[in-house]
This record gives structure tokens, sequence and C-alpha cells, in this order.
């Protein structure tokens, strides 16, 4: 574990603020989207009832499960072939060992159901010209998702909210969010979210199914 993320797991006030977090269970209001969006037609229930919470140990099979459903939905990713199964092992390993000290996820759940499903990476960041106080410790909201059945209550709004009150509490000063999806990037500049950085990725590992390959260095004699 890097030193950033250690002092975010266990150093003094931050710690009791993070044991805080993890246990508190935020009820959220009443909130319908004016253009609900259920694949089948069929009335939207009340969005009352539902909450939010931080995922702990034992959610991880219930992330890995949203976070292949939505790898299916968006990737085309069969859920029985073996580059989802790889997918799904590589999650969970990820979750066993930084969930909750580089990484949170949270979850909306309705009647005992996860129904929406969103995490932060956490990281600290250099210091720049326009951040007060110098570096950051900022997260990135990432790996948003609602199944479609559970759309058009207003959740994912509701949780990016709930995020800007939780993030303080795990020792977190600067949300970013990273989307490609269009209705994500609106509720995030709705959120009061701004644009703040273009990335480039260069990958460096060679992908063993050879989909993509590493840059060719050149030898120095």
């Amino acid at each position: 574990m890097s030193a950033a993320a250690s002092s975010i797991a266990v150093d003094g006030l931050t710690r009791e603020l993070t044991d805080l977090a993890l246990s508190l269970v935020l009820r959220l209001p009443d909130e319908v989207d004016a253009a609900p969006c259920v694949p089948d037609g069929s009335p939207l229930r009340d969005g009352g009832g539902a909450t939010f919470r931080l995922a702990r140990p034992e959610d991880v099979g219930t992330v890995c499960d949203l976070r292949c459903a939505q790898s299916l939905e968006y990737q085309g990713l069969p859920l029985l072939s073996e580059d989802c199964r790889r997918f799904r092992v590589e999650t969970e390993a990820y979750l066993r060992r930084n969930l909750n000290t580089r990484a949170f996820f949270a979850l909306v759940e309705r009647d005992g159901e996860a129904v929406s499903l969103s995490g932060l990476e956490v990281a600290d960041r250099l210091p720049t010209v326009d951040a007060a106080g110098g570096s950051e410790r900022a997260a990135t909201v990432v790996g948003c998702y609602t199944p479609p059945e559970h759309r058009g209550r207003g959740y994912m709004r509701q949780m990016l909210s709930a995020w800007t009150a939780m993030a303080p509490l795990v020792g977190i000063d600067t949300l970013y969010l990273e989307s490609r999806n269009v209705v994500m990037q609106r509720l995030a500049r709705d959120a009061g979210y701004e644009p703040a950085s273009a990335k480039y990725r260069l990958r460096l590992v060679v992908d063993p199914h050879g989909r993509e390959s590493a840059p060719a260095l050149a030898a120095v004699c």
C-alpha cells in the first residue's frame, strides 16, 4: 500500500471519519426524473425508500455483479465469456486489495436491492496554481452504473450529491468525474463539476490477447 493510501486508511482523525462514513446510511429524498426510461414501459415506483451507503468487504460480490452487467451492456462483453470471467476475477482482486483505502464504492439500495453503483478512485495530485492550499487529495468518480430497470428515478444524480457530502469524511478535498456517457456528463455539469483536464492513454503492458502491444523501444548500445 502506498504512503498516500495508508494515510487515508489509518491516520488519526481521518481514520475515525472513514469509520464514521462506512457506518452511515443516507436516506435519499424522493426524486423522479422528468423523462423516465424504463425499458418495458411499466410505471415507475416512487424514488422513496432508497438509501446511499459505502460498500463494505461483504459487498464485493454485488459490486462485481454490477460492474459485469455494465460491461455486458456498454461493451457487449458476454457474461459467460473468458474475457468476462477474467474481468470479474481481476475486479474482485482489486477490490480485496483497495476497497476503502485507495478506492471507495457506494451503493444505492431500495427494498434491500442494489439499484445503482458508483466508485471513487483516490490519489494525491501535484499542487497547481489554481488549487488553494497546495496539493489535492483528489478522487475521481468512476464506475457509474444503474441497471436499465431502475433508471429514471434520479438515483445517479442523488448519488453524486451524496458523494459530495461523504467525500470529506474519507479525507478527499477535490472530486473529478470521468465518463464517456453523455448523461453522466450532463449530471456532472448540473452538480457543479467543470472541465478540468484532457487525458491521453498509452498502454505499456502487452495484452495477453494481443489486442494492444507495448511501444517498441530502440536499443541503446
